[in-house]
């Protein structure tokens, strides 16, 4: 009974192509890694840039207020009376 893989798939023969194969299996992972190389460089550049922009607001943000804070919140409101018409 034949390998079920051998019917999609046959190794080549020859010497030469075997090591043409190996080669671009080689720069197949070369690939893969630099271009996954790329991409973590872009994710970690944009993290950086993320961090610095958001520490810079919150540096900014904090020099204009001169008060403390205390964890009061400052609120207006106003009490609507509603006067229901079957209450009469």
């Amino acid at each position: 009974m034949q390998d079920p893989w051998q019917r999609f798939y046959q190794p080549p023969a020859s010497p030469l192509a075997r090591f043409g194969l190996v080669l671009l299996g080689i720069g197949i992972l070369a690939l893969s890694f630099l271009l996954g190389l790329v991409f973590l460089a872009v994710a970690v550049g944009m993290a950086v840039i993320g961090f610095i922009v958001l520490t810079v607001r919150r540096w900014l943000g904090r020099s204009g207020s001169g008060k403390r804070d205390d964890g009061l919140v400052d609120v207006e409101y106003r009490v609507v009376h509603r006067e229901r018409s079957d209450r009469e």
